[in-house]
């Protein structure tokens, strides 16, 4: 039996690629009527994103936009 392939990943790497596709969610929701399907298809995308860079770092506000000043 052969075992699966696994790529191998940089950390870093796959953070800003998360952090992008999370600013991607994030504008769809601040574009769409709240509790539409089209923003809540965009909160559950930010969610898991937000899931994975827990599970990844230990942070699950990694991503979320600070506080200006």
């Amino acid at each position: 039996m052969s075992k699966g392939r696994r790529s191998p990943y940089k950390l870093e790497d796959v953070l800003e690629l998360l952090e992008a596709g999370r600013a991607g969610a994030v504008r769809v929701k601040a574009g769409s009527q709240p509790f539409k399907e089209r923003y809540n298809k965009a909160n559950a995308v930010s969610e898991a994103i937000d899931d994975l860079a827990e599970n990844l770092t230990g942070e699950r506000e990694r991503f979320w936009a600070k506080p200006h000043g």
